[in-house]
């Protein structure tokens, strides 16, 4: 009788509980999400300089070989950042229910450039014969490029520049196409403290403007014969090495996928000279401060030698990846839209040694502070998530591959969306973010990040950025380079023009160009902890405003409109 009553107790005692514990996880199931502004934004001390610190020194360390696309390196780095997205608890929405978003890159391996030049004058005679190897340095180097045979008469510019302003004309009397350009390396700008030649025509600007007009190639003359030396002999370990990747899907073996396949050489000087008809090496410098006191009267010449550059090369497929972590929005009618997050995390891999002997270009600036900046961003939202605080929208964080090639992660992504292009509302992409450039190193300012994007896009968005930071980071956002019309172009130079170009609103968090910048100098203690907080938390807030709004921001701007027209 006892044994009975005892195991009615129990079992009563085990229905209450069960039916308790049911309870419990029905109201759990049922409590709704809190989705409230300052609620989220609360969230943002989860941003700590200690948890980026961790991570970045991890993420740029000499282990990860400089996470070059399509390397062993490029997979850790992806498989790293894969694992700590799945301790957060994100969802994955890649490829076969993983993080990873896999593309394939076709690549071209060189083994070999041969050079010949020919004096046109007398039927073609062979002048000078030289090849370029990993065992072996040529009398030119390629810089880039360079991936088609190419042949072509030279013709010699000076310093290669047309400024209307101070009536400088290089370029003009002669015809370029399918011509070598040869030119001075370097631009005189500033001389005696006058301007010379406009500062906004940098090297990029001359390059654009001798290849829009058809160029061959172009071929530097360096100021110094020992610069062309070293560079000669560090240029030799890029022999054997897997270059001009270009997407599968878009490669259709005419060249036009993309990547650049003409010339852009560094010629000896001792062989400038010669091409000139000038005596010696000395003589040649007296000649280019000749140029400079007489630049206005310079009229290009076309030379009597013709230059052939042959590549011996061989074909090849890597794959590389993407990497794609999913936080889910909790308004029922918005929650299909999506923010999106991008940073990308490939760099240089393992290359030309500095004159410390470091061959690793660790990238904990270029783009390791992006990266591990938008995966605190992550873990900001994913604790808000698990305390029951959610944002209407959803957020998609977008680790891509393949910037550092040509945008090529993001071009595949924007090609092949997740999550549908009508349904992503805007980009934060952040790129360089740990540093801080010449500018505001002389005034002394840390506290800052470029805004590029914004406002020549869309107002709306430019709005909920500068509300964003007002409650989180307060840093100062200068527009300095955020002009269509700006000579660096970095509206179209980073992963967000993906989205852009698809009509997708952007804003860009950049903090500039520093002179460890594609350098193995560019490590993890040279980042300013404090400082990229700050951006980060601004990154944060931001995200919070975009993904809350009523209203999607719209693309605005006509002249972004008419900019983007063609480029799908």
């Amino acid at each position: 009788m006892k044994r009975y009553i005892l195991a009615v107790i129990i079992g009563a005692a085990v229905t209450v509980i069960i039916s308790c514990s049911g309870t419990e996880q029905a109201q759990k199931q049922q409590t709704k999400p809190i989705i409230n502004t300052d609620s989220l934004l609360s969230y943002q001390d989860n941003i700590s300089t200690r948890y980026m610190r961790r991570h970045l020194s991890a993420f740029s360390a000499d282990s990860m070989k400089g996470r070059d696309t399509g390397t062993p390196a490029e997979d850790k780095a992806a498989r790293y950042l894969a694992h700590q997205y799945r301790k957060l608890g994100l969802q994955p929405v890649g490829d076969n229910n993983s993080y990873f978003q896999h593309f394939d890159l076709n690549a071209t391996k060189t083994d070999s450039i041969v050079y010949k030049l020919f004096a046109t004058s007398d039927e073609q005679k062979l002048v000078d014969y030289s090849t370029a190897s990993k065992n072996s340095s040529a009398h030119f180097i390629r810089q880039f490029g360079g991936t088609d045979s190419l042949q072509g008469k030279i013709v010699f510019a000076g310093f290669g520049v047309d400024d209307s302003k101070n009536d400088i004309q290089n370029l003009q009397g002669v015809t370029l196409k399918d011509k070598w350009v040869m030119v001075f390396g370097n631009i005189p700008h500033i001389v005696e403290g006058d301007t010379l030649i406009d500062p906004t025509i940098d090297a990029r600007a001359r390059f654009q403007s001798i290849m829009d007009r058809g160029a061959e190639g172009i071929l530097l003359i360096p100021e110094k014969s020992s610069d062309f030396s070293k560079v000669a002999r560090q240029q030799q370990s890029n022999f054997g090495k897997l270059s001009d990747l270009k997407l599968a899907y878009r490669d259709d073996g005419s060249g036009s996928s993309g990547g650049f396949s003409k010339g852009y050489n560094i010629i000896k000087p001792a062989l400038a000279a010669q091409l000139l008809d000038i005596e010696s090496k000395s003589a040649l410098e007296d000649y280019r401060q000749q140029l400079i006191d007489n630049i206005a009267s310079f009229q290009p010449d076309q030379l009597n030698y013709k230059l052939s550059h042959v590549p011996y090369t061989a074909k090849e497929k890597v794959t590389s990846k993407n990497v794609l972590a999913f936080y889910e929005g909790a308004d029922p009618k918005l929650k299909d839209e999506v923010v999106v997050m991008t940073s990308h995390y490939d760099h240089l891999g393992i290359g030309q040694p500095d004159s410390t002997g470091d061959r690793i270009y660790n990238g904990a600036d270029d783009d390791g502070s992006g990266t591990i900046g938008i995966l605190n961003v992550a873990r900001a939202f994913a604790n808000a998530g698990d305390n029951g605080v959610k944002p209407k929208r959803s957020i998609l964080f977008l680790h891509v591959s393949g910037e550092e090639k040509g945008l090529l992660g993001s071009r595949y992504y924007s090609d092949h969306p997740v999550f549908p292009m009508e349904k992503t509302v805007a980009d934060i992409n952040t790129d360089m973010i740990g540093r801080i450039d010449k500018k505001h190193k002389k005034q002394g300012t840390e506290e800052y990040s470029y805004i590029i994007g914004g406002d020549i896009i869309s107002s709306q968005l430019d709005s909920l950025i500068n509300a964003g930071n007002k409650k989180s980071g307060q840093i100062t956002l200068s527009d300095r380079y955020n002009d269509l019309q700006d000579p660096n172009q970095f509206y179209r130079r980073s992963d967000h023009w993906h989205f852009g170009r698809k009509g997708v609103p952007f804003v860009f968090f950049f903090s500039g160009v520093h002179e460890d910048y594609h350098r193995p100098s560019d490590e993890v203690h040279k980042i300013r902890f404090d400082k990229m907080s700050k951006i980060v938390r601004t990154m944060y807030g931001s995200a919070v405003m975009i993904a809350n709004t009523e209203n999607p921001p719209a693309v605005d701007n006509q002249a972004f409109i008419e900019k983007t027209k063609g480029d799908n």
